[in-house]
């Protein structure tokens, strides 16, 4: 089984602190920070800069709605066979 190190997130300071801190979705209002995140962790440019991304592809301007984002997402993950 891989391993892969991680900050968790009750160890998390500065940016890597910062970005855990500005989820949102069901894991972040749980209080919880997603692994997809925590995997980054040991590289908080990385971190920060896909969270950007993320925050633009699912809630900047766009012809879809959020909603339709969400499900994009969920076919996506789901023919990956990836949690999500």
């Amino acid at each position: 089984m891989p391993y892969i190190r991680i900050v968790p997130p009750a160890k998390a300071t500065g940016k890597v602190k910062e970005v855990y801190e500005s989820g949102s979705g069901p894991s972040a209002a749980r209080g919880k920070v997603s692994m997809i995140r925590q995997v980054q962790s040991l590289n908080p440019d990385m971190l920060a800069a896909w969270r950007a991304l993320d925050v633009g592809i699912m809630r900047g301007e766009s012809r879809i709605t959020r909603r339709q984002r969400e499900m994009i997402a969920t076919v996506v993950s789901a023919t990956n066979e990836c949690s999500y």
